[in-house]
């Protein structure tokens, strides 16, 4: 199973579109997403009652990062990703990435490509996955965004 995490707070209509791209991936690969919210109200409870697979977690916490990681303590998948409230896969990302690590057994951490669009969905780039070297990651910051990483426990 596919474990991904949503850190929310105050986002519903871009919480809408990622609940949406996780929920439309193709059947047959099996996700558990967690929408770990900061108490953002009623409207994002109704937004996760209604799409299937979501599982909401309302709680206080000490922004993103700490809503990322009580997902992850709470998932259960094998593979973990984490996925903002202002991004979405496209159809088909999930299966594609369940597929590789059933096939890679001995990979760990997996980076994929990425579109960037702009708020109406325009598209702005493509960003490449490129594999970390020891001194790049010394000198600035991780190259590949969040969206386009997943993990093995």
């Amino acid at each position: 199973m596919i474990s991904i995490i949503t850190p929310s707070f105050r986002q519903p209509e871009w919480l809408r579109l990622c609940l949406a791209s996780v929920a439309d991936q193709n059947p047959g690969c099996p996700v558990e997403h967690l929408i770990q919210d900061n108490n953002s109200g009623e409207q994002i409870r109704h937004l996760c009652e209604q799409t299937p697979g979501a599982s909401l977690i309302q709680e206080p916490d000490n922004g993103m990062y700490h809503a990322v990681n009580r997902g992850l303590l709470r998932s259960t998948g094998q593979i973990l990703a984490y996925l903002n409230c202002d991004e979405q896969y496209l159809p088909g990302t999930l299966r594609a990435v369940r597929e590789y690590f059933q096939t890679h057994p001995g990979i760990d951490i997996l980076f994929c490509d990425t579109i960037v669009t702009d708020s109406e969905g325009g598209y702005i780039c493509h960003r490449k996955a490129i594999l970390p070297q020891a001194p790049h990651t010394r000198i600035c910051h991780l190259a590949t965004l969040t969206a386009a990483t997943f993990f093995r426990r």
